[in-house]
């Protein structure tokens, strides 16, 4: 039989209502994403002759 592992039931280590993790974060990462997007739409639009670069 194979034996489980006991489940680790520590605490999370964020605090509740914080607000890095509640709103800073997550904003970054939506920019972050944003800006990924417009570099590819920039990429594609020079191999494809639209931008001239």
């Amino acid at each position: 039989m194979i034996k489980q592992m006991p489940a680790k039931t520590s605490p999370s280590r964020i605090p509740p209502n914080s607000l890095l993790f509640e709103k800073i974060i997550p904003a970054l990462l939506i920019m972050l994403g944003l800006v990924t997007l417009g570099l590819i739409l920039f990429a594609a639009g020079v191999l494809l002759g639209i931008i001239q670069f």
